[in-house]
């Protein structure tokens, strides 16, 4: 086992020194896996993995240069206007955009759709309701509100809208230095070679979500949820082969 990995963990919001609940399951199966693991990194580690919130991805990586990643590596897998070029042939229809007006409607309608699915570059108005990202069944106007109200940023990815069915052989695959994982060591051809493309942005570890057809989006590996498909114990297997050993 190689002694210089550890993995650190967000704290608990309430404690300050014990990980989150979140990620708790998460560290005991990696520990089990004899991976070190905290929220402070040990002074004796030369590489360190951050897991955990989003928002402290920056905080982390300003304080400590022994993280496996960089932070431009964490958006660049984060924003969709920033990995999308590297695989849009392989992804569902997309254009960018600063601005929701009428000529984005115009674009939308000229391009033959007649519905739209709409997100900030890393985050979709999903979490709200479903159909909130849907136009027109919902407006431009309670849109950009939604948007400002939970202070998301980024470009505006209008995206063609695909019927919910086409989704149903949507899998998360796991790329760690390279090399892509999935539960049943099933990877289809759309996702090896995406992978191929996305590993030039530079990043460790990120996911890959996608069907048989197309992929669906990229995550970075520091805030991606392993998924319930994936238990602990198997998700730590991977991480220990990839680098920990």
């Amino acid at each position: 086992m190689r002694g210089d990995f550890q993995i650190i963990y967000s704290a608990d919001e309430n404690t300050g020194n014990t990980i989150h609940w979140l990620w708790e399951s998460e560290a005991k199966a990696m520990q089990a896996a004899e991976i070190a693991v905290g929220i402070v990194p040990d002074i004796e580690r030369n590489e360190l993995m951050y897991r955990g919130s989003s928002n402290k991805v920056l905080e982390h990586y300003k304080k400590d240069t022994r993280f496996i990643n960089v932070y431009h590596h964490f958006i660049d897998y984060l924003r969709m206007s920033h990995y999308l070029p590297f695989i849009y042939d392989l992804s569902i229809k997309t254009f960018f955009a600063d601005e929701l007006n009428e000529g984005i409607i115009d674009q939308i309608r000229e391009r033959g759709w007649e519905k739209a699915f709409i997100k900030k570059d890393a985050k979709s108005l999903e979490f709200v309701d479903d159909g909130k990202s849907i136009w027109p069944d919902t407006s431009f106007d309670e849109m950009r509100k939604l948007y400002d109200e939970n202070s998301i940023e980024g470009k505006y990815a209008i995206r063609k809208y695909i019927q919910k069915e086409l989704f149903e052989n949507e899998e998360r695959y796991w790329v760690l230095n390279g090399n892509i994982y999935h539960r049943y060591n099933l990877v289809p051809k759309i996702v090896k070679e995406a992978a191929r493309r996305l590993n030039k942005l530079g990043s460790r570890y990120y996911t890959i979500d996608a069907t048989p057809e197309f992929v669906v989006e990229v995550n970075p590996g520091e805030s991606s949820d392993r998924h319930g498909v994936n238990s602990t114990e198997l998700f730590a297997s991977w991480i220990k082969k990839e680098f920990a050993t």
